[in-house]
């Protein structure tokens, strides 16, 4: 027997009691998701969403490098895929005040400002209908990872003197970053020209020096409580083949820094990551102490139309 039929302001009433759940969700899944490089030195082999400009800024202070005593200044990032596979970049350090090694006051400056790109050369193969109706068998299964090489280049000198990492005129990355259960990884390989400018014996002109750098960095992640706050650990290695002593001043043949790095990240909104941590320096010409916050923000709004 059939029951009583709703009248319609009943059935109106039930669509926007419908709506009212429904809407909020479909916003959310709409809205694009930040892909943060920040707080680690490992940049991610994946991309932001294409056609979305990416922002990414924060505070650095460092204590007791072989170059500067103390540094405080800001960092600017600013990304954009152009393509599933690749990413056009530009990273500056706007302000940064600094005191140099043996030095009382300290005095303000920027930093280089460097432009790049990234092209991915490896994606993991989309789900297909199957596997995503059918559940993992173990969730420690190690996926194909996303493999991705990197161009960076000066185009502006900056002022400020530089921590251990130092400077550099051209970088060339491979970056590499996977998942193994719950825990995601990022990997950088990395060749950099480092330059500088010593008095010839012979002239008193100046020459101009170019050195081979090489680094490797791996950080780990894995949510806590929820997969909107991260905790990241990274350990990272950087020949130093300009410096030749510690910020005490005693003579380093080979100068080589490792550094851990400790860092929390978390996702007020699917495009707005806030982070801040720090990082402990191992040897001798090493940072000793470095501390960052920021955050990475997605512009929630395409700047071309998508692909139908």
């Amino acid at each position: 027997m059939r029951g009583p039929v709703p009248s319609r302001g009943s059935r109106a009433r039930v669509c926007v009691a419908l709506c009212w759940f429904v809407l909020p969700a479909s916003v959310r899944a709409q809205t694009p998701q930040a892909n943060p490089a920040r707080p680690t030195v490992t940049n991610p082999a994946t991309l932001p969403p294409v056609g979305y400009l990416q922002f990414e800024q924060g505070y650095l202070g460092s204590l007791d490098s072989p170059a500067t005593a103390s540094q405080y200044g800001f960092n600017f990032v600013a990304k954009i895929a152009v393509d599933q596979r690749l990413m056009l970049e530009v990273q500056t350090q706007p302000f940064a005040q600094s005191r140099e090694t043996g030095d009382v006051g300290s005095s303000g400056g920027s930093g280089d400002v460097l432009l790049g790109a990234q092209a991915v050369l490896s994606l993991p193969a989309a789900p297909s209908a199957e596997s995503a109706k059918t559940p993992q068998t173990s969730k420690k299964a190690i996926a194909r990872p996303t493999v991705s090489v990197a161009y960076l280049g000066r185009v502006h000198a900056g002022t400020t003197p530089d921590i251990d990492q130092g400077g550099y005129a051209n970088s060339v990355l491979l970056l590499v970053s996977g998942d193994v259960g719950k825990f995601h990884y990022d990997s950088n390989y990395v060749v950099n020209e480092q330059t500088d400018t010593e008095s010839s014996p012979m002239t008193g002109a100046g020459a101009v020096l170019r050195r081979a750098q090489f680094a490797q960095t791996l950080s780990v992640n894995h949510p806590v409580g929820s997969d909107k706050l991260q905790l990241s650990v990274e350990l990272y290695h950087f020949t130093q083949p300009l410096v030749h002593a510690t910020a005490a001043g005693r003579y380093v043949a080979r100068a080589n820094l490792v550094d851990g790095l400790l860092a929390l990240s978390y996702a007020l909104r699917p495009n707005l990551v806030l982070d801040g941590g720090l990082s402990h320096g191992f040897t001798s010409t090493s940072t000793r102490w470095q501390s960052f916050a920021g955050f990475t923000y997605l512009l929630p709004h395409r700047l071309w139309p998508g692909r139908s």
